[in-house]
């Protein structure tokens, strides 16, 4: 006689079940400490203390999730107010991408650019430009011609010699690579004209 056997989807289910009767009741979710009686959560803790700069020296943002780091020093930031410390972002973004941190860099840069900042702008154009992608450099798959232009654009406007000069070299890349058919490089052509 064969014993009966069981349904796979009974054993996922009891396991997802498990799960989620553990993170409901097994873990502590709040993110807190008890001291004598009351309970600090970290980010009050942290929102207490005064940041000394954005750049420090420490490892422990190796052990964070990707990007957590930025978003933290950006919530920082925006809650002290503008002028924003762009240069000191800036640097951090630089240490983060030269710890091969890229989403951190990534959203730093990002925020840069967003207001403005010159070498930021430029940092998110060279991310994405095709002539000089580099994935050990970017957040990125793979080259977007479009976005580095968007940006080289950006800095363009300024009248940023170098990111005139990238345009022009954007633009050469397009047109050698449009005749080869590549479909990236004929959407760039149509955002040039």
């Amino acid at each position: 006689m064969i014993a009966p056997q069981r349904n796979p989807l009974f054993w996922t289910g009891l396991a997802v079940t498990g799960l989620i009767l553990y993170i409901f009741l097994g873990s502590d979710r709040s993110g807190s400490e008890q001291t004598q009686g009351q309970t600090v959560s970290e980010s009050e803790q942290a929102s207490n203390s005064e940041p000394t700069s954005l750049v420090d020296n420490d490892d422990s943002d190796l052990l964070i999730p990707p990007g957590m780091g930025a978003r933290n020093i950006i919530e920082t930031v925006r809650k002290a107010g503008k002028p924003y410390p762009l240069n000191e972002i800036y640097n951090k973004a630089k240490a983060y991408q030269g710890n091969g941190s890229l989403a951190d860099a990534h959203l730093l840069h990002f925020f840069n650019a967003r207001e403005g900042h010159l070498e930021s702008i430029m940092q998110m154009a060279l991310m994405s430009d095709p002539t000089q992608f580099s994935p050990n450099n970017s957040l990125l798959d793979q080259a977007d011609a479009v976005q580095s232009y968007k940006w080289y654009e950006k800095a363009a406007l300024t009248g940023y010699q170098p990111a005139i000069d990238s345009i022009k070299n954007l633009r050469q890349w397009a047109l050698d690579e449009a005749e080869s058919d590549n479909p990236y490089a004929r959407q760039l052509l149509l955002n040039l004209k």
